[in-house]
């Protein structure tokens, strides 16, 4: 069973995730190396190239006399020290391979900036006349400013005047890309009298480019080969055949557990894996589990051989609970619902307001002289000033669920009919207490005393039920205040 689960075709096999994500890896890693790999060696070699230049520079600039040389631009004339300098100059083309090797003086005519040609080195092509596009070898005291950007002439004339070290900048000339050093050449005084400028071909670094790719992506190829190969083998030998041998006996389960009332066969048949990781603590898991299940079916048959004991005491059980329902939501005292039926009552209207039913208010009622009536006729008479006024208060609002909130206080909750006629059921419970206690054959506990307040839920005024509540209790006690007020005794 466990071969033919291995021989299933999958619309997106895990071996074909590896493979595309380990490509992606390989590919991503090559990449990042070889562009860090040529980096360090293309600033490794222009690092090289400076120092050739400098040394170039510096050689050269040994070999002038620089009056000589000054004497020579003023007069537009050749000395044999110049004659000799042309040639040590040529030699150092030769020898360095260098691309050019000019000395020249950027020069400001009037408006116009412009450049002077000293001398140059040239190598054999160039002074057997093989020039590119037979351009003439410029002569002492030449031109070439219009050879070259404008904008860069004036950039070349603040230099010369200026700089005091080596300069170097990357260009591209007729000749391709190039690396050049510069240095203002002065004489005792500190006066620039020219400037000597050598560059270096990258034509070396740009075809070492083009060799590092190469190299990059055929060592990439064979490392992507052989990394996805190795990947590949290692996941279907640890990872894929036990995970497919899982997958089979985990299929066999469940095609022979359906509709099975046999414990005994509620096993589940799981290959032997020891490859000692997670794939070997998942089959014991499963083995483990199919165990726990035939033994929890086996007590499950044993307890349907009960279940009619079961169901009885289901029922005894429910109808006490019902009681303690009822218990832990009515008052003691006064048989009327207590705070925590109150609190669920308030998260029931919380909701309804939520839904948008919003008709309902809330009247507050507390008992005036309890502390009193204890004091003097003892907590009995005072319970039965707290039944009393019970009874009115559900008799006036007999449509609206009553609470004892606390000691001496109840809440109404109005809905239907109390809440349509609050005002006049206000002044019923009133004209109540107030015929109560005009009655002198009552006894003074029997004389309820009450204050009452309202409020009905406005938009305007309340965002919450505690809003609606709070203004119930305000006009509950500005009541209780003005009782007291008009109190004669």
């Amino acid at each position: 069973m466990a071969d033919e689960a291995i021989k299933v075709k999958y619309k997106n096999p895990l071996s074909r995730h590896v493979l595309w994500m380990c490509l992606f890896f390989t590919v991503v890693l090559c990449v990042i190396m070889g562009i860090i790999g040529f980096f360090v060696f293309e600033k490794k070699m222009m690092g090289q190239y400076e120092l050739n230049l400098t040394d170039v520079l510096e050689l050269t600039i040994s070999q002038i006399d620089v009056d000589d040389l000054d004497e020579c631009i003023k007069t537009q004339t050749k000395s044999e020290k110049f004659e000799a300098l042309t040639e040590f100059m040529n030699d150092v083309r030769e020898h360095y391979e260098l691309d050019h090797l000019v000395i020249s003086k950027p020069v400001l005519e009037g408006d116009t900036y412009d450049v002077m040609q000293v001398v140059s080195g040239l190598n054999e092509a160039e002074r057997n006349g093989e020039l590119l596009n037979d351009i003439p070898v410029p002569q002492l005291g030449d031109r070439f400013g219009a050879m070259m950007p404008p904008e860069l002439l004036p950039v070349l004339y603040q230099n010369f005047y200026q700089a005091t070290e080596i300069s170097f900048t990357k260009g591209t000339t007729d000749f391709g890309a190039t690396y050049a050093a510069a240095k203002t050449i002065r004489n005792d005084k500190g006066d620039p009298v020219a400037q000597i400028s050598a560059g270096l071909s990258l034509a070396y670094i740009e075809n070492a480019k083009t060799e590092f790719i190469k190299i990059i992506l055929f060592a990439g190829s064979i490392l992507c080969i052989a990394f996805i190969t190795f990947t590949l083998l290692w996941l279907r030998r640890r990872i894929i055949d036990p995970l497919s041998a899982i997958e089979a006996a985990a299929s066999e389960f469940e095609e022979k557990s359906h509709n099975q009332n046999d414990p005994d066969v509620l096993v589940m048949d799981l290959p032997q894996i020891h490859t000692g990781d997670e794939l070997e603590s998942l089959s014991n898991t499963l083995s483990s589990m199919s165990i726990n299940m035939r033994n929890y079916v086996e007590n499950l048959l044993e307890s349907s051989r009960q279940v009619s004991n079961l169901k009885k005491d289901l029922v005894d059980s429910k109808k006490k609970a019902m009681q303690f329902s009822e218990m832990a939501t009515k008052d003691a005292l006064t048989g009327i619902r207590n705070k925590t039926a109150y609190d669920k009552e308030v998260e029931k209207i919380v909701s309804d307001m939520q839904a948008g039913n919003d008709k309902f208010g809330v009247v507050m009622v507390d008992l005036n002289y309890l502390k009193k009536i204890n004091d003097e006729y003892g907590h009995e008479k005072g319970n039965v000033a707290i039944q009393n006024l019970c009874r009115i208060v559900c008799t006036v609002f007999d449509h609206s669920p009553v609470f004892r909130f606390g000691g001496d206080e109840f809440v109404a909750i109005l809905r239907g009919e109390d809440y349509k006629n609050i005002d006049f059921l206000i002044e019923v419970f009133n004209n109540k207490l107030d015929d109560l206690q005009a009655d002198a054959t009552l006894k003074p506990w029997e004389k309820t005393s009450a204050a009452i307040g309202y409020a009905l839920f406005d938009g305007a005024l309340d965002l919450t039920y505690e809003d609606v509540f709070k203004r119930a209790d305000e006009a509950m006690y500005q009541r209780k205040k003005d009782m007291k007020a008009n109190r004669t005794d």
